[in-house]
């Protein structure tokens, strides 16, 4: 095993000063041993935190996710390796969280067609669903309360409204989660509409996704929004602005929009 070079580091907080990093690490065999891999590892945890609290992990499991992604070859190969790994470690964590729910491995929640068709059964799941939504509405706790009480809210009133339960949280949960890494909404809708890879995961078609962001998000510009528009606000912003899912539901306009797009949702 070679010892570490006296040259000077490369700057791995760019593309190409990691790329170069990486190659050194990888061929001359020097993860164990190099300085600056410890350093880069502590870079990418410190980077990636926001990420894993966004998923309730703990950010040594994005910090794990970034390392797997940097052994491979397919990140020192792309155009833009940081961007390559921070996918990696959303679909990662993802993952994690899926095989979780779903009680099954990892790799299995990575693919679609391994997943269980229903998520297990446990005691009290519904009865925790509907009655912590429904109780009176009492001060959040912490931000991360009131996120957590504006995804099961949306996912509440989505499922009743007629979108199929056992993907819809997990798409309202993701949505709500990329669009705090975005620097705004606009940036937010835009992305997402053009996310075919979560789309297609999670199952919905291009029509039910773009309905789905309108129905969390509203409208992309002032010039879609109409006077008579229920969801000109978007529900995300209604539930944070105070209302609550029987607020929601007694919206007929707006439940009615909503199951305009249940009919080609995954059942």
């Amino acid at each position: 095993m070679r010892e570490p070079s006296s040259e000077p580091l490369p700057d791995f907080t760019t593309g190409e000063g990691l790329r170069v990093l990486l190659e050194q690490l990888t061929a001359e065999h020097l993860w164990r041993t190099h300085p600056a891999a410890r350093a880069l590892m502590q870079y990418a945890q410190e980077k990636y935190l926001p990420l894993a609290r966004s998923w309730h992990r703990d950010p040594a499991d994005a910090a794990y996710e970034a390392f797997m992604a940097m052994r491979t070859p397919a990140i020192r190969r792309a155009a833009d390796p940081w961007a390559a790994i921070t996918r990696a470690v959303e679909l990662g964590i993802a993952a994690e969280v899926h095989a979780e729910r779903l009680l099954t491995s990892t790799d299995k929640a990575r693919r679609p067609d391994q997943r269980p068709d229903e998520y297990p059964m446990r005691a009290g799941h519904y009865e925790t669903f509907f009655y912590h939504v429904l109780a009176a509405a009492t001060p959040p706790a912490s931000p991360t309360v009131a996120v957590e009480r504006v995804v099961r809210s949306a996912s509440v009133f989505l499922v009743t409204t007629g979108w199929y339960p056992r993907t819809i949280e997990t798409a309202v949960e993701y949505i709500c989660h990329r669009l705090t890494t975005l620097a705004s909404t606009q940036s937010g809708i835009d992305v997402l509409r053009k996310d075919d890879a979560m789309r297609q995961r999670l199952g919905f078609s291009a029509r039910d996704w773009n309905g789905l962001l309108r129905l969390l998000l509203g409208p992309r510009s002032k010039k879609e929004v109409t006077g008579a528009d229920p969801a000109r606000l978007g529900i995300f912003a209604r539930l944070l602005l105070g209302d609550r899912t029987e607020d929601l539901l007694a919206d007929h306009q707006l439940a009615a929009i909503s199951r305009k797009f249940t009919r080609g949702t995954a059942a």
